[in-house]
């Protein structure tokens, strides 16, 4: 079983705050796809490689449609990923 990271509720909260601006933004995708993260993020209690590799997916999206450095929601994608990746680290170095 897996343990709830210290990262995990700072990442949920990241990915709230930049769900609204991206819908406020007008990209649909990249909403969905941080509105499902955040739901299996919460659904599973902990951080997994599967929610990195979702975030990436959606800033890859967003790099790739050159809309990523006009959305101020980046800084908050940017934040929760540099936290899922410690909270991995950590997990990894834990067993």
């Amino acid at each position: 079983m897996a343990i709830k990271q210290p990262q995990f509720e700072e990442i949920v909260e990241l990915l709230s705050k930049a769900a609204p601006i991206l819908d406020s933004e007008g990209l649909d995708g990249s909403v969905k796809d941080t509105e499902k993260l955040i739901n299996r993020i919460k659904g599973m209690g902990s951080i997994t490689p599967s929610h990195k590799n979702g975030l990436y997916s959606v800033l890859r999206m967003m790099l790739e449609s050159n809309t990523y450095y006009d959305s101020k929601a980046g800084e908050h994608l940017d934040q929760a990923f540099v936290l899922i990746k410690e909270a991995l680290e950590i997990n990894r170095y834990d067993h």
